[in-house]
């Protein structure tokens, strides 16, 4: 089943949160695809990021692999979001006694993000924890450190997706007046070839479930959504 909906945007089709849900449904066999359409261009839809927080393993031992393939120069932590907001950095890792930032060379949003997931990856490849988070230093543990990234424009957001160039997975977070979420559509109803047996046929499976509203901040199975949520039970 498809746990929550994708978001787009209704003037353009842009696909806004849910392109890899897309992808993967596209190759499961899926005709359609359950949308909440949003206004891009209202300000009340906002980007912003996700921070990763990395764990087991010190910094300090981290940044020895790390310096085998690039070379992070340390920083203050206080310069850590400038960097990052003026793209002289795609990727800074701070834990709470120090701070080192990847220099970036151009300002492409999609290649300061694909620079960044491969630090990503290296972490993961190295079996450590990998969530997404706030970026609050104080409340990491010892054996833990703070993966921060760019903020990609709106801007670019649709130049990629008109571009079919995919931004790897989290680059984005965007927040929007309301979001629903736990249609849990099964898939079974989104593999049918007749439009409107498949449209009526959602409908009826929305109207059968009750809605939840809750405030911003509420935390829906291991996310902690910043906006209105409407959960469908």
């Amino acid at each position: 089943m498809l746990r929550h909906p994708i978001i787009a945007d209704s003037a353009t089709g842009a696909v806004l949160d849910g392109t890899h849900r897309l992808t993967a449904l596209s190759q499961l066999g899926c005709k359609t695809i359950p949308t909440a359409l949003i206004d891009y261009q209202n300000p009340l839809v906002k980007v912003d990021r996700w921070f990763r927080v990395i764990t087991g393993e010190k910094l300090s031992d981290f940044m020895k692999r790390v310096e085998d393939r690039t070379t992070p120069l340390p920083i203050p932590a206080s310069q850590s979001d400038p960097s990052l907001l003026s793209r002289s950095s795609y990727a800074t890792l701070c834990d709470q006694s120090e701070c080192f930032t990847f220099a970036s060379h151009g300002s492409r949003a999609l290649e300061a993000c694909q620079n960044a997931f491969q630090i990503e990856e290296m972490a993961r490849n190295n079996h450590l924890k990998i969530a997404v988070d706030n970026d609050d230093l104080r409340e990491l543990s010892m054996n833990a450190f703070l993966m921060s990234t760019i903020r990609v424009e709106k801007s670019e957001v649709v130049e990629s997706c008109a571009s079919q160039k995919l931004f790897p997975p989290k680059s984005t977070r965007h927040l929007i007046p309301s979001r629903p979420l736990g249609l849990a559509v099964p898939l079974a109803m989104l593999k049918s070839d007749n439009y409107s047996e498949a449209e009526s046929a959602f409908v009826q499976h929305v109207r059968s479930k009750h809605i939840r509203r809750l405030p911003e901040g509420s935390k829906v199975g291991s996310r902690r959504y910043l906006e209105e949520v409407f959960l469908f039970e």
